[in-house]
């Protein structure tokens, strides 16, 4: 009923679609929450009076 090719390639492009924007994702979510996080403490820290 299916081919070995037509498994074979539906086989290899899932599995690189796995491959492609994952890294992306992550990095930019992890960019997200550091910037987040560093602006948190900056409000937590108290200012320095002159």
């Amino acid at each position: 009923m299916y081919s070995v090719k037509a498994t074979g390639a539906g086989a290899a492009s899932s599995a690189t679609l796995a491959y492609t924007g994952m890294n992306t994702l992550f990095y930019a979510v992890a960019a997200f929450t550091l910037i987040m996080a560093g602006l948190a403490v900056m409000r937590l820290v108290p200012r320095r009076e002159r």
